[in-house]
């Protein structure tokens, strides 16, 4: 064999992804994602109605009352 007969190995492999890419735009994963942003804001209008409950006085419809109360006297 001479020096121009070289031998040589190359490979390449990629990997795509096509069926995930469907699972993530497809209903199932929308629907994981609605119910997970439905939690939260659940859970945060529950901390709020807490922080609410626990209020003694509320400044800012106590300020909208007295405007109004003056305009009427």
């Amino acid at each position: 064999m001479s020096k121009k007969d070289t031998w040589s190995y190359d490979f390449s492999w990629t990997q795509p992804y096509v069926d995930m890419e469907g699972f993530l735009n497809g209903p199932e994963c929308r629907d994981i994602f609605k119910n997970i942003l439905v939690e939260r804001e659940i859970d945060r209008l529950d901390k709020t109605d807490k922080l609410v409950d626990k209020m003694l006085t509320f400044p800012e419809a106590e300020a909208i009352l007295n405007k109004i109360r003056r305009q009427h006297d």
